[in-house]
């Protein structure tokens, strides 16, 4: 920043340090706005998410609360496929289109949404049915599809960095699916069948108030081919698609593979330990929906310019990250017993939970660096980063699962963090010396 002018008379007034102790107060305020609504947002969701997965821990016995967890992550790892093509290139596209075209691009990302839907209802019947739960086929799409139509409305106000916007319609959906699932426990009538009902009803009404706010009720000025935007997406999304599923494959594997050879009631147990850990991800996904936009808006700087604006939003983020991450490994105990009861089964996780605080705290800063990755358009590298992960994850867990059983499933991840933490490092180390070598670029 440029110091004012001084000379004269004013050289010896304070005029000149207090305005510029002004501007840096300004731009202060400005950049903690900026991140504080993002997490404050995510917050919301973390919160509700952990709550919903809590009461039901709470309510429901080990074997059934497993089954929940494994469904759960099937229908996360469809999420992904809608994430990378349609919710991430919207959230691309969406930031610099005109007021008139936002209408229609909203349109267009619903049409592609419908199509994804229906192979996914189609693999969630399958899945299902095989497990011999047919009870939960139709309260599993009523869920999915209305969470996924959700999803749509609120990145397109992301895209806009219209954080405080979304949060009324993250407070009816991910709060409200825990009030209603109080409810329903207290009324004794609480089963996974019902919970999935409850939670598509709060996701409906969610995706109403964010379209309203998106602006998708106003009529659409100027529509979107939509043969060009299912193009534009995929060519956008498909590098994403493959690292978002590899990066959920990670832990889904093994919550798949405990459940297969030690029953669903142990991958309860992994998901317990889980669920600990994700009290992060208000900070980690906040920060992950603020440093691509960020990223991208620099990008055309160069990759260090890129990394330079992205940057700062990360390490505000790592004392408190550091500072959880200690409290999960020093009482454990402390934290299980409070969030399950003295009673609990899951009370004894006290080695798992510390294993998997060491993974998170390295997933903190790999995801920080993929997040910067998808906004310099370089999705490419975040996927190896992630396959990397997956592959550590699966040499690693076969002979540690054998031997140790959970807490071997934790010490794998752990390993595969740390090869995948030393990948992004050099990755991205040779993205910006790359970018600084050619020609044109400072």
């Amino acid at each position: 920043m440029r110091a004012e002018p001084v000379g004269g008379e004013t050289s010896l007034a304070p005029q000149p340090r207090s305005a510029a102790i002004r501007r840096l107060a300004a731009a202060a305020g400005a950049q903690a706005t900026r991140l504080g609504w993002p997490l404050v947002d995510q917050a919301i969701v973390s919160i509700g998410t952990f709550g919903l997965t809590v009461a039901l821990a709470r309510t429901l016995a080990p074997q059934e609360y497993g089954t929940f967890a494994l469904l759960l992550g099937g229908l996360m790892i469809l999420h992904m496929v809608t994430a990378s093509l349609v919710f991430y290139p919207l959230s691309i596209r969406h930031a610099p289109a005109a007021a008139a075209e936002e209408s229609g691009l909203l349109r267009a990302s619903l049409a592609l949404l419908a199509a994804l839907a229906l192979p996914a209802m189609a693999a969630i019947a399958v899945g299902l049915v095989l497990a011999g739960r047919a009870d939960l086929v139709l309260p599993a799409w009523a869920y999915f599809a209305l969470w996924q139509v959700q999803e749509v409305f609120r990145r397109a106000l992301f895209a806009r960095l219209r954080f405080a916007a979304a949060i009324p319609g993250d407070i009816v959906s991910y709060l409200g699916q825990v009030a209603a699932v109080l409810a329903l426990a207290q009324a004794g009538r609480l089963s996974l069948a019902t919970a999935l009902l409850a939670m598509a009803a709060t996701s409906g009404l969610a995706a109403l108030r964010q379209a309203a706010a998106a602006g998708f009720l106003r009529r659409a000025r100027a529509g979107r081919p939509l043969a060009a935007v299912a193009r534009d997406f995929w060519d956008l999304g498909r590098w994403s698609l493959a690292n978002n599923v590899l990066a959920i494959m990670r832990v889904q594997l093994l919550l798949w593979g405990l459940a297969t050879f030690a029953g669903a009631a142990t991958a309860a147990f992994l998901q317990a330990g889980l669920n600990l850990v994700n009290l992060m991800n208000p900070l980690v996904i906040g920060l992950c929906n603020i440093i691509p936009q960020t990223a991208a808006l620099a990008h055309a700087g160069g990759k260090a310019a890129a990394w330079r604006a992205a940057r700062p939003f990360a390490l505000a983020g790592a004392p408190v990250a550091v500072l959880f991450f200690l409290v999960l490994v020093l009482v454990p105990e402390l934290l299980l017993t409070l969030v399950y009861g003295a009673e609990s089964p899951y009370r004894d996780l006290t080695l798992p939970v510390r294993l998997l605080a060491v993974w998170a705290l390295t997933n903190y800063t790999t995801d920080m660096i993929c997040s910067y990755f998808h906004g310099v358009e370089a999705a490419r590298l975040a996927l190896v980063v992630n396959a990397t992960g997956a592959a550590a994850t699966l040499a690693a867990a076969v002979p540690l699962v054998a031997g140790f059983g959970l807490a071997g499933a934790c010490l794998a991840l752990c390993l595969a963090g740390i090869a995948r933490l030393a990948l992004a490092q050099w990755m991205l180390g040779r993205l910006i010396a790359q970018d600084a070598a050619e020609p044109g670029r400072a």
